[in-house]
């Protein structure tokens, strides 16, 4: 693959691979990108949201000439506008940059070795690749990623808080831009005491100019004449399109010919709508008799030509997992954590983690905490690094301690929490995504009835198998039996008896189904009616389908005479009720 691609890596500073997907959040389509290698040194799409913060791809079609590059183009992703980000502004993020091959359909994908995360800020608004593909690997019409002078590229950004809308545009240039000059004459220059003036409009290629004047200087031009093209009319432009213009701005020569001019290129768009110099020429120069003022009458010209349009052309919006709960109210007093069902997104598989009255591991009060999660982080090799805010081993999980106020969750004007239901969600963008969109419901159960079973034991100290199975039992539609390890299990064996509650029976329970419970083990005082007991509540799956106490009781309890075993007799019992059930939806 790689002697196809024909890409040399430097200094590790990009992993390459291939997609067969398009680029999740935009793409820039560039026709005639001859033209723009030739005309333009840097080109900047438009600006696009992702994460819930807006960017910009960044293209040096001949190598950014500010890193020495040569012989390779240049691609980059950027925080758009980054000049006016508070100084503390922050964000991480994963990306990945796209280059289509048109010849087989698929997509050649640079990114960061090992999917690395990168923060952006207002130091540092910029990341990509230097040498994103050499020039002549990307010109050869057998690679596929220039034909008939067409490309396009594209970008995934993935961040914490996604809220993706996939926009693209398409970036033409123009193949005969033909160019335009207007003089402007203006009488008694020395006049001019307003602080501008405003040539007349006049028309390139469908959009309307004018030159604006700033006699006495302007910003950074005290001392000097300040000089500007304008775009004059912004009803033919869309908010998000641009036009590429080469433009000179000249003072007329009136006698030998010799014009002072300056040439420029820029994007204008409606935010930015006028380019030229602060410092055009010496207020001093016009002190003195000169060919340029001629009985206090001055040329100024223009001359355009467009070289390229940018339009907006898509709009379109992803998302992941979702759950519904109802009854809430009876989740947050019955259970201190909620864990949904295990679904895929970017090829690893992740869970939501909800904690009803805060985490009270991390000492939260007052607030929700939810949280985003590897769902089996065990099973991870060790070094993994997840592909946003680097999931790992040993940091499978990410969120927000505080979610939401409860206080705020709880009206029922904020529309939160309605009719006892609510729904949250998330959005996962990993490298390779791959969401089935899938989603689950938990349905709390309002008056659940409780169940105690009774397991009469005989012969007790005569007990000598590995353990021993009640009869089943049915609670809620559901079928349970205890399990008793006379000598103990794991960290109760030689020491405890061990007890647990057991989901007898999976054909009632789908695969990803889940049955939220609070159980009490007790075992009988035969006297006085002074129960020793232990209570817990557990999620049962099918691939979690038992829990109790490994040390339920020592085995010396039971080495001399008591109310609790009475003539090798003893009575074990299972409060059992079931408060709520998680099904898939798909």
């Amino acid at each position: 693959m790689a002697s196809r691609i024909g890409v040399k890596v430097h200094k590790a500073e990009v992993t390459r691979s291939i997609s067969e997907t398009p680029p999740t959040h935009y793409t820039v389509t560039i026709q005639l990108f001859s033209l723009l290698s030739k005309n333009a040194e840097k080109y900047e799409s438009a600006e696009f949201e992702a994460g819930g913060n807006k960017w910009k791809l960044v293209l040096h079609p001949n190598g950014n000439k500010n890193k020495n590059v040569a012989n390779h183009i240049s691609l980059y992703l950027a925080v758009a506008d980054a000049s006016s980000l508070p100084p503390d502004w922050e964000v991480s993020a994963v990306y990945r940059l796209f280059l289509l091959d048109q010849n087989k359909d698929n997509y050649l994908v640079a990114q960061e070795p090992q999917g690395k995360q990168r923060r952006f800020h207002r130091l540092k608004p910029e990341r990509g690749f230097d040498r994103f593909i050499p020039t002549k690997v990307f010109s050869d019409a057998s690679y596929g990623y220039l034909v008939d002078d067409t490309c396009e590229l594209g970008a995934e950004v993935f961040v914490s808080k996604e809220r993706s809308r996939g926009k693209a545009e398409c970036l033409e240039m123009i193949k005969d831009p033909g160019s335009f000059k207007h003089v402007w004459k203006i009488e008694t220059f020395s006049m001019l005491a307003s602080e501008y003036y405003d040539s007349k409009e006049f028309t390139a290629a469908g959009f309307k100019w004018k030159m604006q004047l700033y006699p006495k200087g302007r910003d950074t031009g005290a001392g000097c004449i300040s000089l500007y093209l304008v775009l004059a009319d912004l009803t033919s432009l869309t908010p998000a399109s641009k036009v590429y213009v080469d433009y000179t701005l000249r003072i007329q020569d009136q006698e030998e010919n010799r014009h002072i001019s300056f040439k420029k290129n820029h994007w204008f768009s409606a935010s930015s709508r006028e380019s030229g110099w602060a410092r055009f020429f010496p207020l001093s120069f016009f002190l003195r008799p000169n060919d340029w003022v001629v009985n206090d009458v001055c040329f100024l010209e223009a001359e355009v030509a467009v070289q390229g349009i940018t339009r907006s052309v898509s709009d379109t919006q992803q998302n992941h997992y979702t759950v519904t709960i109802q009854l809430f109210s009876l989740l947050s007093k019955n259970a201190e954590k909620y864990e949904s069902a295990e679904f895929e997104a970017g090829g690893y598989k992740w869970k939501l983690v909800l904690y009803p009255n805060g985490n009270k591991s991390k000492n939260v009060a007052d607030y929700i905490s939810l949280y985003l999660a590897i769902a089996d982080a065990s099973l991870l090799p060790p070094d993994l690094q997840g592909k946003q805010r680097r999931f790992r081993r040993l940091k499978p999980e990410w969120g927000f301690d505080q979610f939401i106020p409860i206080k705020v969750f709880t009206d029922d004007s904020k529309g939160f929490l309605v009719d006892d239901t609510c729904k949250v969600g998330v959005q996962v963008f990993v490298s390779k995504e791959s969401s089935t969109g899938r989603g689950e419901c938990l349905k709390m159960i309002k008056d659940p009835r409780s169940f105690t079973y009774v397991w009469k034991i005989e012969n007790f100290s005569k007990l000598d198998s590995e353990y021993y199975d009640s009869k089943e039992f049915t609670v809620a539609g559901f079928n349970w039996k205890m399990q008793l390890y006379p000598n103990g299990r794991d960290s109760g064996t030689g020491s405890h008896i061990s007890l647990y509650l057991v989901l007898a029976d999976l054909t009632s329970l789908t695969p990803t189904s889940r049955i939220y419970v609070d159980y009490t083990f007790r075992i009988q005082d035969q006297v006085r009616a002074r129960d020793l007991s232990v209570k817990k509540n557990h999620w049962f799956s099918a691939s979690s389908r038992e829990s109790g106490s490994a040390k339920f009781l020592p085995l010396s309890f039971f080495l001399w005479p008591h109310d609790w075993v009475v003539k090798d007799v003893c009575f074990f019992e299972a409060e059992v009720t079931v408060r709520g059930i998680a099904s898939t939806l798909q």
